[in-house]
């Protein structure tokens, strides 16, 4: 995955800071064609060899309605935090990536891939436009011309067969 979005760290002095970024969809290997207005309330609680990073993400998402088919856009968004830090025995290989190691000289940390995780597990599975939990949904369509012809002339053997005939 090609997610970035690098944050400047280098000045900062330790403390709590706060920033709001605007990426576009495609810096964060998102399609632009599901999400638009993309915003990261980003706070860094810097200490001494580590920082906790908080990101609160939204953005619109463009969906299909699974009932509908009808297009509609719904704002998403999650919290997801981060611990940098330079103790590598804190990191380890297999574990999740909420910890995540940087150097002493490192000048940005990079939030790209909790933004792009979080974005994605925001979206809802079942995906009802405004409106569309109220509507009938069918669930027969049509009607037959006529009640005892068959569908097709595949079931004529069959239809022969439930009448008392025989296969051939």
């Amino acid at each position: 995955m090609n997610a970035s979005l690098p944050v400047r760290i280098a000045s900062l002095a330790p403390g709590l800071h706060t920033l709001r970024l605007t990426p576009p969809a495609e810096t964060l290997g998102l399609d632009p064609a599901q999400f638009s207005e993309v915003t990261a309330d980003v706070s860094l609680d810097i200490g001494t060899n580590q920082i906790v990073a908080t990101v609160e993400v939204s953005a619109t998402a463009h969906l299909v309605c699974d009932r509908t088919a009808v297009p509609f856009d719904q704002l998403v968004g999650g919290t997801h935090t981060v611990l940098f830090t330079q103790n590598a025995a804190m990191v380890d290989d297999d574990a999740d990536d909420d910890v995540r190691l940087y150097g002493p000289h490192d000048a940005t940390i990079d939030l790209g891939n909790a933004v792009h995780d979080t974005l994605l597990l925001a979206l809802p599975q079942r995906r009802l436009a405004p409106g569309a939990e109220d509507l009938d949904v069918p669930t027969r369509f049509g009607a037959p011309d006529d009640l005892d012809a068959p569908a097709d002339d595949r079931w004529d053997a069959l239809r022969r067969l439930r009448d008392g005939g025989t296969l051939n």
